[in-house]
């Protein structure tokens, strides 16, 4: 399987790439208001509005830094059975893609880790890190812009 690597600190991070729909250089962003701890923002991306988490936020307690190698992955997320929503990721350092299989990850503690010749991969895990705040954010941001443009 070919996964995309990025960083989040010092932690190197895999990310099927199947589940990008793409790798977009930085773009502002505009405040979700009452958003929780994680999200960045929101921006539009072929008419849709997109909600976007900072990885370094959730996981660090920081922001990214803003670097050229800092990317937005555009996600396809699965907010409910059976419905994909895009779903943007900013993380530092998301330049390279490598092929691994998934039996070559394994656990270690709640993370799920393969070796790596520039050290060990950590798989992400998005449903882990995402808080209930960030589920309940997500549901009403989706169902929101769902109902906004059924409306129209």
């Amino acid at each position: 399987m070919l996964f995309l690597v990025f960083q989040v600190g010092a932690d190197r991070y895999a990310l099927e790439a199947a589940q990008v729909i793409e790798v977009l250089a930085m773009v502002e962003l505009q405040k979700i208001a009452g958003a929780p701890v994680g999200t960045a923002g929101e921006f539009v991306y072929r008419g849709e509005p997109v909600p976007v988490l900072d990885l370094c936020l959730l996981t660090l307690g920081r922001a990214s830094n803003l670097r050229l190698s800092t990317r937005i992955l555009l996600l396809r997320h699965e907010p409910q059975a059976g419905t994909q929503k895009p779903l943007g990721l900013i993380a530092e350092h998301a330049t390279e893609l490598v092929t691994k299989s998934l039996g070559e990850f394994t656990s270690v503690g709640d993370a799920l880790v393969a070796p790596d010749p520039r050290g060990r991969l950590r798989l992400l895990q998005l449903d882990k890190l995402l808080s209930p705040e960030l589920r309940d954010l997500l549901a009403v941001y989706y169902f929101t812009q769902t109902l906004e443009a059924d409306a129209r």
